[in-house]
């Protein structure tokens, strides 16, 4: 008795290229058919891909299709398949035309294309060809004259085209710009050499419900949309060059009474969008009036989408060196990738791409050094101001290229020098720079760049010559405080003016910690190259030392519960002037173990309550979550407790150094660490109305140098030394009591 023979489908198009013949008929059970898996497995037959002999005809998928049952085939909307068998219950045995999987589709979903069709349809862009295919049977459709064509093919009469056409048919791009789409033809080309008699067995048709293809409403009223969005937004990013003549191709017809059609002709030679979106597309009296506006709606829209795919010459070149994200976030890239990406001639669309931009730049401006050098970050920008025009442009061509993109490009770059100048220290960091740059400036003669370069060369000389100011002293500070004469006795003074003073004492040494140091922490805590951060971090710690040491010092038990209360009092001033990091310091050395072990002493203090609601703000948890609070919320101005933010920026290197290989730079740990030193230099700007008091800027600045010279072991010491002292006082105390005093 003959045997059945079935196909048994692997749905992956990535599977072993193998046909998997199966003894089973699929069935609507996923159970039951991975039940016979086993079974099918002893049964393999070879086939590469369908020939032309192979294939029936070709199909265009105008839906998505997915289904998890062996035997049936998934398919994306404007992939290309081919047919190798119909069947009468509305299933089609299919597949690819590189091959090797044969599956079941259901007919519905797609429509049988021509031979010349098809060919037209696999030079276009995947996710245009139904468009592209609804759009050329919308123009097949309309009723033509019986007036001869306009240009016959053996007539003498030459189309008004001929050297356009020559020149796109004849002038190879450059290697650059058509390596990927070379690939991707290939794809479609490649040529079989299968004989009728090797193709695979037709299975007969699943037993599965016929799926139905989703209902497409028109909608009501739809105007033409003329902004690039959507498909026409995601080409920026294709380098593939587009080889689909057909929009540019005249057609040998008259239109008749056709209003749509005759605009669509129209659009489809002149390329002029708003040909068609204006609102008398249908006249009044049109017998097909409501047909044809439902179709112009429908239309419209991806027609227009088409036509305004960018030639090869307006896109970016390195987009293959850049690894993005889901969200388009750059994970990493090649310096000239980045430097492309930086110098972009596509100018913002909305809003949000704008901002998008413009944190592009930060980060990169902020951050470059720490992967290129200033010398040949410049050299590549002026490299690029004086870009050629790419080879085997048409006159057209190369006046396109001239203003879509060498004009916004050089526009872009001279945007780049200034804010790199004005916001990201470039004489600062590079004051070797500045003579190159304005001599090369001033080569730019032409218009309109000249004058942007000109303006650019007045703020480097004002920036230049400018006398630098100190930024603690740029605001007009209030009347100085009225303070008693202390001499030397830290108890006389008033707690509100030492917290005055000590604001003033860290806000000068905050702000002239640059950017680049703190990005040089990451590989380097120590030395010049950290030198302002490290004198900022340096009073934090002489803070804590000197607190500790004026508690310690005082030999009555008074004096240093008075000193505890003090210090208490202060630490509270300075949480309401925001200065976070010499309060940090001061709960930070009354929480010691050098001074939390004296226990008399702190019997004796009567501020208690407000340390420990200091204190809750000191609590490691959460990396420091109490302190990252108070500096998210802070208005005014605002000296920061950094040290968080420091391991931060450690632990960023630490997590993303093995990604700086190959040439790549990541840019996610760039990005992370602009936010970080962002977070550490938001308050610089921002100055305390405090006036200065030198008596007590003296007194503080000697404390701090006595502190310095003190090691741990001095304090541990010491504090033993008082411990013991305290406890001696204790048992003299209790003798007293038990002797009746």
């Amino acid at each position: 008795m003959r045997q059945s023979i079935h196909l048994h489908i692997d749905p992956s198009p990535y599977a072993n290229p193998k046909v998997n013949v199966a003894t089973h008929t699929p069935s609507p059970s996923l159970n039951s058919s991975m039940s016979t898996r086993s079974d099918a497995d002893n049964y393999y037959g070879t086939y590469s891909g369908p020939s032309d002999t192979d294939a029936l005809f070709s199909v265009l998928c105008k839906y998505d299709f997915s289904s998890d049952e062996d035997g049936l085939l998934p398919f994306r909307k404007g992939e290309i398949l081919e047919i190798v068998k119909r069947d009468n219950t509305g299933w089609w045995a299919a597949m690819r035309r590189e091959g090797p999987v044969v599956g079941w589709i259901p007919q519905a979903f797609v429509v049988q294309l021509s031979n010349e069709m098809a060919d037209k349809l696999r030079n276009t862009r995947e996710e245009c060809r139904v468009y592209e295919y609804e759009a050329e049977q919308l123009y097949n459709s309309a009723p033509v004259s019986r007036i001869p064509a306009l240009f016959d093919t053996d007539s003498t009469v030459s189309s008004p085209l001929p050297q356009y056409e020559a020149y796109r048919t004849n002038t190879p791009l450059t290697a650059s710009h058509n390596t990927r789409h070379d690939q991707n033809n290939n794809l479609y080309f490649k040529s079989n050499t299968l004989r009728p008699a090797n193709r695979p067995a037709a299975p007969p048709s699943p037993t599965s419900p016929m799926p139905h293809p989703p209902l497409t409403l028109p909608e009501k009223k739809s105007k033409p949309n003329l902004v690039h969005s959507g498909m026409a937004e995601a080409n920026r990013s294709q380098s593939a060059p587009l080889t689909n003549k057909r929009s540019i191709r005249a057609r040998g017809m008259i239109l008749e009474n056709n209003p749509v059609l005759s605009r669509t002709h129209e659009l489809k030679s002149s390329q002029d969008i708003e040909r068609v979106c204006t609102p008398d597309i249908i006249q009044p009296g049109t017998p097909t009036r409501i047909k044809l506006k439902r179709q112009a709606s429908i239309y419209a829209g991806p027609i227009e989408t088409v036509i305004h795919i960018r030639p090869w010459y307006l896109q970016p070149q390195l987009n293959d060196q850049i690894e993005a994200d889901a969200k388009g976030h750059i994970r990493s890239a090649t310096l000239l990738a980045l430097i492309e990406r930086l110098t972009t001639h596509d100018a913002p669309v909305d809003l949000t791409e704008q901002a998008e931009l413009n944190a592009f730049t930060n980060v990169f401006l902020a951050t470059f050094r720490t992967f290129t050098t200033a010398n040949n970050f410049l050299e590549i920008l002026t490299e690029r101001y004086n870009a050629r025009p790419p080879q085997n442009l048409s006159e057209n061509e190369y006046e396109d290229w001239k203003e879509s993109w060498r004009e916004p490009t050089r526009k872009r770059i001279l945007d780049i020098f200034n804010i790199w100048l004005e916001d990201h220290r470039l004489l600062e960091e590079e004051p070797h720079l500045a003579r190159p740059l304005t001599e090369y400036l001033r080569t730019i003669t032409e218009p309109p760049h000249n004058v942007h370069a000109n303006a650019i060369i007045k703020t480097l000389e004002r920036l230049t010559f400018t006398l630098p100011t100190d930024p603690s002293k740029q605001t007009t500070p209030k009347k100085p405080r009225k303070s008693k004469a202390h001499k030397g006795d830290l108890l006389k003074l008033d707690p509100v003016d030492l917290a005055e003073q000590l604001a003033l004492w860290e806000q000068a040494l905050y702000v002239k910690v640059t950017p680049q140091e703190c990005l040089s922490y990451a590989k380097t805590q120590s030395g010049p190259e950290v030198a302002g951060l490290y004198a900022f971090c340096s009073t934090h710690d002489n803070l804590v030392a000197w607190v500790k040491a004026s508690i310690l010092n005082h030999e009555i038990l008074g004096k240093r519960s008075d000193t505890v209360d003090f210090w208490i009092k202060v630490a509270e001033k300075c949480r309401l002037l925001n200065n976070i990091a010499s309060m940090s310091a001061i709960i930070i050395a009354l929480s010691s173990a050098d001074i939390t072990r004296l226990h008399l002493t702190w019997a004796h203090v009567n501020r208690k309550a407000s340390l420990e609601t200091l204190l809750r703000y000191n609590e490691p948890t959460g990396g420091f979550a109490g302190y990252r609070s108070i500096l998210q919320n802070a208005e005014g101005p605002c000296v920061p407790f950094i040290t968080m933010y420091l391991t931060d920026i450690i632990h960023t290197q630490d997590s993303f150094a093995y990604q700086d290989i190959d040439g790549r730079v990541c840019f996610y740990k760039r990005a992370r660490w602009y936010e970080i030193v962002n977070n550490i230099l938001k308050f610089q700007k921002r100055k305390y109305n405090i006036a200065p008091n030198e008596t007590s800027k003296q007194f503080i600045e000697g404390q701090l140098a006595i502190a310095s010279s003190r090691d741990q072991n001095w304090f541990w010491s010491k504090s033993q030394e008082v411990q013991h002292s305290e406890l001696a006082h204790a048992d003299i105390r209790k003798g007293l009591e038990r002797a009746g005093f």
